[in-house]
C-alpha cells in the first residue's frame, strides 16, 4: 500500500504557514518522548468535519491525526468547536445524531441545524459552506465571558 501524505495537497503553502504560526505543521502523531512543539490551543475548529470524523472523534477512534488531537482536545478542556459538512443521506444514518449527542455532552459546539449553523444538502445540491458561522463560534468559544 502506498501511503500518500495527508499534507500533500498542501505542500507548496507549508513554510509559509509554518512561518507564519511560528510553529511546525503536522499531520502525523509524534514518536513517543519528542517535545510538544505546538503550545496549547486557545481553542480548535473541526470544519467542515466529515460524516466519518464526526463519527470517529464521538467513538473515541483516534486513527486519523486530526481527531486525535480533539479528543485529546475534550480531556485538556480546550474549547472545541465543530461544524459537520454533509449530505442529508448521510444524517439519516442513525449513527449521526448518535455522534452529535455525544460530542455535545462532551461540552463540544456542535454548529449543525437550522438556524444554529450546517443546514445538510441534499445528495448532488451544492451550497456554500457557512464559514462565517463557525470563525465567529470559535470568536465566542475564546472571547472572555460578560
Amino acid at each position: 500500500m502506498v501511503r500518500r501524505s495527508l499534507t500533500a495537497p498542501l505542500e507548496g503553502t507549508l513554510d509559509g504557514l509554518a512561518a507564519l504560526t511560528g510553529h511546525p505543521v503536522r499531520s502525523e502523531y509524534k514518536a513517543p518522548g519528542e517535545p510538544d512543539v505546538w503550545p496549547k490551543a486557545d481553542a480548535i475548529l473541526v470544519a467542515p468535519a466529515t460524516f466519518n470524523t464526526i463519527n470517529q472523534w464521538a467513538l473515541g477512534l483516534t486513527e486519523k491525526f486530526i481527531v486525535g488531537v480533539v479528543a485529546e482536545g475534550i480531556g485538556k478542556n480546550i474549547p472545541l468547536v465543530t461544524m459537520p459538512c454533509l449530505n442529508a443521506a448521510y444524517v439519516r444514518h442513525p449513527a449521526f445524531a448518535q455522534s452529535v449527542e455525544i460530542l455535545a455532552g462532551a461540552g463540544v459546539r456542535v454548529l449543525y441545524g437550522e438556524g444554529t449553523g450546517f443546514v445538510p444538502n441534499e445528495p448532488g445540491e451544492k451550497r456554500p459552506f457557512p464559514w462565517p458561522c463557525a470563525l465567529d463560534a470559535v470568536e465566542t468559544a475564546v472571547s472572555p465571558g460578560p
